[in-house]
């Protein structure tokens, strides 16, 4: 996957390539998924839970570089895959997974690997008001069909956000500044991936 996928689309930060040697993704997966271990796609455990494609998610951390003493915030738990790489270019990571069944399975993955900077949290992505944390970085690991404001707030002034939005007519991968004021947001490059949080239609996902 680092060779292959990462490498050759101009992933090369060393700590990064670092963290990605560090966790073994098929370590993360459910036995029925373990053949679908580094394919260049996302994986899905059900139709609203999956790992991000690595390539995109390796492009979200070339975009907001993550730093050691950084708090992170990460939507979308990836079973802990996405969660466990972070925590090893962090200070501390936090996890929201709304998906029960992912969500046992990401605290059994964190706790086999003895990770000790990860708190997992099982809430609903769109109504966060009981976290009250600020965050460094955040991490949106999907697709989200309006700018994510309710997560804008959990940022500190100059942190940053990351996401891939769906417009009209096309998606891209967004960079979200906070300001003391409001935030601006800079469009990276077209991309795909499932849709995370829906923030225009009724919830599909019953939490």
């Amino acid at each position: 996957m680092i060779d292959s996928q990462l490498k050759p689309n101009n992933i090369i930060d060393e700590n990064l390539i670092a963290a990605f040697y560090k966790v073994p993704q098929e370590d993360f997966l459910p036995d029925a998924l373990k053949n679908l271990s580094y394919i260049d796609d996302h994986i899905k455990f059900s139709k609203h839970s999956f790992i991000l494609k690595p390539l995109i998610f390796a492009k979200f951390l070339n975009i907001i570089k993550p730093k050691l003493p950084d708090t992170i915030l990460e939507i979308g738990s990836g079973g802990g895959y996405t969660t466990s790489v972070l925590a090893n270019l962090v200070n501390f990571v936090y996890s929201i997974e709304q998906d029960k069944s992912i969500f046992d399975l990401t605290i059994k993955n964190i706790k086999s690997k003895n990770y000790v900077n990860i708190n997992v949290l099982f809430s609903n992505y769109r109504k966060l008001d009981d976290l009250d944390v600020k965050f460094n970085k955040i991490i949106i690991n999907g697709t989200v069909n309006a700018d994510p404001l309710n997560l804008l707030e959990k940022l500190n002034v100059d942190g940053k956000l990351v996401c891939i939005l769906k417009e009209k007519f096309s998606s891209s991968i967004y960079l979200y500044n906070k300001k003391i004021s409001g935030y601006e947001k800079l469009k990276i490059m077209n991309a795909s991936a499932p849709i995370i949080i829906n923030y225009i239609d009724k919830e599909e996902f019953n939490f």
